[in-house]
């Protein structure tokens, strides 16, 4: 083929090319009644106004985008709506695959729709992809539809993006709800008025009423703990204030307040709060926690009295420990007497307290006391004979100690010149109620040991239980060192339970708190 030949084909297919797009603009623009197509079996003629433009002016001017689509997907036909939804020119849309219009992952789904829908009408939701790679989700009905003799497929595509959004608003609503339903704490979400607009059930429950649509600041009254106003830097936390504060973007975590309300005045809380912001960054509000501390506090409030009365016992003990040994000392003239007085003494104030450690520093049983103090002379292999009588009687912890100390006292003595020290030594032990039952009357009598000398003189044993009960029991003591044997009878006011007090040793030294 020669080179003019060539150029005149060039020129024949530039001006027939310039003629179609002539064309197809007369047709977008309206300008052109009816086209006719060649097609194999002949010309044909599609009518584009006439009886048909009203249906044409509809078509242009709906809310839906509409398409007209050949059996194998490429679009014949679009109104105006769907060239603005995917964001391209009519001109560059017909004669494109509609596939092209549609995300990857849908493609398959508009397979589907383009294969049924030239038999029946179907729909299904398509996510179309704009020309700026936005996604728009629609929900596009197909049918069937003849346009002149040729069968084709009718394309709706309906914009949900606004469905879509109030749905995922609906959903995040429906899950804050839940939360706000299963959340322990109290929770309050406020606008930026200060007025209430979600609460948890915790918080209606706390408060015993509807919070919704009432004032933050008049519905929580908010008082900062004690221990937060000593410090002069630290922020206010006045409902007012504190709205104030979050409007300005300034959060607050685990401040400790209280609640202006009678009938919650003797809990306490840890506040945090937060100001709430809008898809544009624009302050809308706020959300406060208030978290219940009061077990807590509870806790740590018996903590400090717990170690404050461990401090005192331990001064206590150590204040009794110091005048056993003053005391034991000064009665002892070596010092392996004094290792074994001493030991002795130890180990009753050491027995005193596992048994109110088993307790749990409550009351003892007197009984209980008694047996367990003289347990280890009961069990001896020449046990004297012991009887113990008396009506229940519980002995509060602050007495069970120098209690056990006079009983620890009473029994050295009986195994050292009295009722243990021989074969024929017996003990007797009764304690009544007396003055009505306000008083108690003790009485260790021993019979059957040493024979007693007439010039016995007191030593430290005899001195410390006088004292003892003078001192920590209020009471008095009678000690008689009969010929057939010794006789320690004292009475004592009925022990109140009251709180922990020093204890007074021999000596009359005092432990302070």
């Amino acid at each position: 083929m020669s080179t003019e030949q060539t150029n005149a084909e060039l020129g024949e297919l530039r001006e027939r090319l310039a003629e179609a797009e002539e064309t197809l603009r007369a047709i977008y623009h309206g300008a052109v009644d009816a086209l006719v197509v060649r097609g194999p079996d002949g010309p044909q003629v599609f009518t584009l106004r006439g009886a048909q433009e009203p249906y044409r002016e509809l078509v242009e001017h709906m809310n839906e985008g509409a398409l007209t689509v050949a059996p194998d997907g490429v679009i014949l036909y679009s109104n105006r709506h769907f060239a603005d939804l995917v964001g391209c020119p009519l001109e560059q849309i017909v004669g494109k695959p509609l596939a092209a219009f549609v995300a990857l992952r849908d493609v398959p789904v508009l397979a589907s729709l383009i294969g049924e829908g030239s038999r029946r009408s179907m729909r299904r939701e398509l996510t179309l992809v704009r020309a700026d790679h936005d996604q728009v989700p629609t929900l596009a009905a197909v049918g069937p539809m003849a346009i002149e003799g040729t069968t084709a497929i009718l394309v709706i595509v309906t914009d949900l993006t606004a469905q879509k959004h109030s749905e995922e608003i609906a959903a995040a609503e429906r899950f804050a709800s839940s939360i706000l339903e299963q959340a322990t704490d109290a929770i309050f979400v406020c606008d930026a008025s200060g007025r209430i607009t979600k609460a948890s059930w915790a918080a209606e429950h706390l408060l015993e009423k509807p919070v919704v649509g009432r004032s933050l600041a008049e519905t929580v009254p908010l008082e900062v703990a004690e221990a937060e106003q000593a410090q002069p830097s630290g922020p206010s936390v006045s409902a007012d204030a504190l709205l104030r504060a979050l409007r300005a973007g300034q959060t607050y975590h685990g401040l400790e307040v209280r609640l202006g309300i009678d009938a919650l005045e003797d809990r306490h809380f840890l506040l945090s709060a937060g100001p709430l912001y809008d898809g544009g960054a624009a302050n809308i509000g706020a959300i406060l926690t208030l978290t219940d501390i009061s077990e807590r506090k509870r806790a740590e409030e018996h903590k400090t009295v717990l170690v404050a009365e461990l401090n005192h016992r331990v001064k206590n003990i150590l204040a009794i420990v110091q005048s056993v040994a003053w005391q034991t000392v000064a009665s002892n003239q070596s010092l392996s007497s004094f290792k074994q007085a001493f030991d002795g003494r130890l180990k009753a104030i050491s027995l005193a307290h596992d048994i109110l450690t088993r307790v749990r520093w409550g009351q003892v049983a007197l009984d209980d006391l008694i047996a367990q103090s003289i347990a280890p002379y009961a069990d001896a292999e020449r046990a004297a004979p012991i009887a113990t009588s008396g009506p229940p009687l519980l002995m509060p912890s602050h007495v069970v100690v120098p209690f056990a100390m006079i009983l620890h006292e009473l029994a050295t003595n009986a195994a050292k010149y009295g009722a243990f020290a021989a074969e024929t030594g017996r003990l007797a032990i009764d304690w009544r109620l007396v003055d009505d039952g306000r008083t108690v009357r003790f009485a260790w009598t021993e019979r059957g040991g040493p024979l007693v000398k007439a010039d016995v003189r007191p030593g430290f044993g005899s001195k410390l239980i006088s004292r003892v009960i003078t001192y920590d029991l209020q009471g008095s003591a009678e000690l008689a060192f009969e010929p057939d044997g010794f006789r320690c009878t004292f009475t004592f006011p009925v022990p109140a339970v009251r709180e922990e007090t020093p204890i007074a040793v021999a000596g009359g030294a005092r432990a302070s708190g």
